[in-house]
């Protein structure tokens, strides 16, 4: 009973000074806020390095190149010391050169030790934008309507991530690539994003990609999983073809639409005359693959 109670106190002011500490976190934070009118740009080229927090990506109104929104302790530093734009030939370059690393006009928006803050941050979709975002250990949601990438790579390691495409993306995406570890990763309306080929590689995590969308081509989707699960999920419109290897440690759960045409290919009944269609190859270790069709 005795160490009952001494543990007891213990946890109860464990909690109040964590709680204490997180309140007072809370109450000092400081709105960081800016935007950036167009001026002649004919191209926009954005890469985010993210160590922690929340980011959240959007769309600006035409007038506008970019814009931020930053919730941050300000003993962490002010924000917009380390933020730079400058236009090179008619491309934006925005930077935020990490603390101690060498600046570099190949990266043109670099954000690092976000820790607990949040920000926002709003791009044109006025000009084509070249995005590259590497997320640690947070949260991210990417919402990319309305913008006209032309480059998108994302990769993600602990973390919770959401992008999405709810309009036709005015650029041709030759490679979209998104690589994601430990996490848990959702995409919506992937066909919108008009890319020729896909590529993406999951480690440990639960992940669903949603190819809704127009599709008036064939495209080519390569999916890697480690020890995870990833649902599919394809329109009853799109023609779509599965390779997928069998073996005794993953498993692959086939829509009813897939005929087996031969040995590890499957094949859905529109696939000839469909205007859109997608190629999957899949690979799994130790995985669990759905390949679903949307009605």
């Amino acid at each position: 009973m005795k160490y009952f109670k001494k543990y007891s106190i213990f946890a109860f002011l464990l909690f109040f000074t964590t709680a204490a500490a997180a309140y007072n976190l809370f109450l000092d934070d400081k709105r960081y806020q800016k935007e950036n009118p167009y001026s002649n740009e004919r191209e926009l080229k954005v890469n985010i390095e993210s160590a922690f927090g929340k980011l959240v990506i959007g769309k600006c109104d035409d007038e506008t190149v970019f814009s931020y929104d930053i919730l941050r302790n300000p003993k962490m530093g002010d924000p917009t010391n380390q933020i730079k734009y400058t236009i090179v030939d008619r491309i934006g370059y925005l930077e935020i050169p990490s603390p101690g690393s060498e600046q570099s006009k190949k990266k043109s928006f670099h954000i690092s030790s976000l820790e607990s803050e949040k920000w926002i941050l709003d791009l044109t979709g006025r000009i084509p934008i070249s995005l590259d975002i590497q997320l640690g250990a947070g949260k991210g949601n990417f919402d990319f309507t309305g913008l006209k990438l032309k480059d998108l790579d994302i990769s993600t390691g602990a973390s919770s991530v959401t992008i999405m495409f709810n309009k036709l993306n005015q650029q041709t995406i030759e490679n979209l690539n998104i690589e994601t570890g430990v996490s848990r990763f959702k995409a919506y309306n992937l066909s919108n994003a008009n890319f020729n080929k896909l590529k993406f590689s999951g480690g440990i995590g639960s992940y669903e990609l949603d190819f809704s969308g127009e599709l008036n081509k064939e495209v080519d989707v390569d999916i890697e999983i480690g020890l995870g699960s990833i649902t599919i999920l394809i329109p009853k419109y799109v023609g779509a073809k599965v390779y997928y290897e069998k073996n005794w440690i993953s498993n692959i759960d086939l829509d009813k639409d897939f005929d087996e045409e031969q040995n590890n290919e499957y094949v859905t009944s529109n696939y000839s005359s469909a205007s859109g269609k997608m190629n999957i190859q899949i690979e799994a270790g130790f995985g669990s693959v759905k390949v679903k069709r949307l009605k």
